[in-house]
């Protein structure tokens, strides 16, 4: 009896043994019977700022679908995942409204057989989807940098999203302002870094100052608050301003402005803000230059200072701006690369130095671009008076302290009511100009009463004799 039962035992283990080993000899495998049962009509059926509906056409015998997200096609990690038994459709919310998508479909049949995956299209590629635009090519940039203006020493650099947002949401967003030397963006000129609130209305601009005439820079933009960034935008800036010489007797293109916010292009620039700030002319550099003790910072649209007397400017700020031997009467404001004419419903002077290069009464052309100052719609500029004066006399920052006995030899009056919203050339020649005299460029003061006297000026230059 004990014999048999050692029989069993014995016969039952090589039976465990036997089954074990054909079980470690089987493989288990997916059936690939189903895999060309694909979805057809794969699309993009509907799209808002933060959805995405994927639709497709049901397949005979499969018992489920499940619809993907991938941040990339490659990637066998969706970001969002959903299966259905009863739809043809998915619709995926709460997602990012810049955030890229690939979306993809396969069905699903009994013992866990599957289709292939088929993919949203574009044409022949896979689509890029982005919720707040849809399918969108390759190369599509969420912010578009453009240049709105540009002089020998400033880039006014603008960027914005695509006009189906609304631009109130992004106004307010963190941003870094880039200009390289380079393409390859490793020589970088300055960087203003989660700069906010500076900006005007749904308008994203900002003026860089201080730059080389006729070089190439490279602007990037960065939206922290979205985490986009753009590419390299190649921008140049004017060619230099003539330079004094020959029949050339006087050249200010105020490119040594380099403070203010931008009012004519409604731009965000940068200033010295403070009594250590104006103290001395110094322009700003390398990344962030934020440095309290000099006063440097970013700035809004309409920050600006007297660069002759206000705001504690001292004699070495207005000579390092390039203004020695100039003068004003009333409100001459600093701009980035330009100056602003009056203040309020007041006039103003801006003063030369006299032209002592002339060795006798000559004829003069003046040249220089102007514009109109406005707010919003409303401008505050029609005409504006060009002089020959004699007598003018200043205190050391440039007052003048004398402006009711100035005498005028000449005077012409110029309409710049075509110079709404840009600068616009004019020329005038001058006659009876002595080497002791200035030329003065003023408000209308007759318009005073209806506050007409407000306005831009740039690009002055003198050249003995007519043109």
């Amino acid at each position: 009896m004990k014999k048999n039962i050692f029989l069993f035992l014995c016969l039952l283990a090589y039976s465990l043994i036997g089954m074990s080993s054909c079980d470690n000899d089987r493989e288990t495998t997916i059936s690939t019977i189903h895999e060309n049962d694909v979805p057809t009509n794969v699309e993009l059926m509907e799209y808002t700022n933060t959805s995405i509906t994927v639709a497709w056409d049901f397949v005979e015998g499969a018992t489920s679908y499940t619809v993907q997200l991938l941040s990339n096609v490659d990637s066998d990690y969706p970001q969002h995942m959903y299966t259905t038994s009863t739809d043809d459709y998915y619709e995926f919310t709460g997602l990012s409204p810049r955030g890229n998508y690939y979306a993809r479909v396969r069905a699903n049949f009994p013992y866990s057989a599957t289709s292939k995956w088929v993919y949203v299209m574009n044409e022949d590629e896979y689509a890029r989807i982005m919720p707040a635009y849809g399918i969108v090519n390759g190369d599509f940039e969420i912010v578009e940098v453009q240049l709105i203006a540009k002089s020998s020493s400033t880039l006014t650099v603008g960027w914005s999203f695509t006009d189906f947002l609304d631009m109130a949401s992004e106004i307010n967003n963190t941003f870094s302002l880039e200009l390289f030397n380079d393409e390859a963006c490793e020589d970088l000129y300055i960087s203003w870094e989660d700069i906010k609130g500076l900006f005007s209305a749904s308008l994203l601009r900002f003026t860089f100052t201080g730059l080389e005439p006729g070089k190439d820079y490279y602007a990037r933009v960065t939206d922290a608050t979205a985490n986009t960034q753009t590419r390299a935008y190649k921008l140049t800036t004017d060619v230099a301003a003539p330079a004094v010489g020959g029949n050339v007797i006087l050249s200010q293109d105020f490119s040594n402005f380099i403070h203010g916010g931008d009012q004519l292009y409604t731009a965000a620039g940068y200033t010295v803000g403070t009594a250590a700030g104006r103290a001395t002319w110094e322009k700003a550099a390398g990344k962030n230059p934020v440095d309290a003790t000099k006063g440097q910072a970013a700035c809004a649209v309409s920050t600006e200072f007297n660069v002759f007397d206000g705001g504690n400017v001292t004699v070495a700020y207005t000579e390092g701006a390039g203004m020695k031997d100039w003068g004003k009467n009333g409100n001459t404001s600093t701009r980035p690369g330009y100056i602003k004419i009056g203040g309020g419903s007041a006039g103003a002077t801006l003063y030369t130095p006299q032209l002592l290069s002339l060795s006798e009464t000559s004829t003069v052309t003046v040249s220089f671009k102007a514009a109109i100052y406005k707010e919003g719609s409303t401008g505050y500029c029609e005409d504006i008076v060009i002089q020959v004066v004699d007598g003018a006399e200043f205190n050391a920052k440039g007052g003048i302290t004398n402006f009711s006995s100035v005498t005028v030899r000449e005077e012409k009056k110029i309409s710049i009511l075509e110079a709404d919203s840009d600068f616009e050339s004019y020329e005038v020649t001058l006659t009876n100009v002595t080497p002791e005299s200035r030329i003065a460029f003023s408000s209308d003061y007759t318009r005073t009463g209806d506050n007409k006297t407000r306005f831009f000026l740039d690009n002055i230059v003198i050249r003995n004799g007519a043109n």
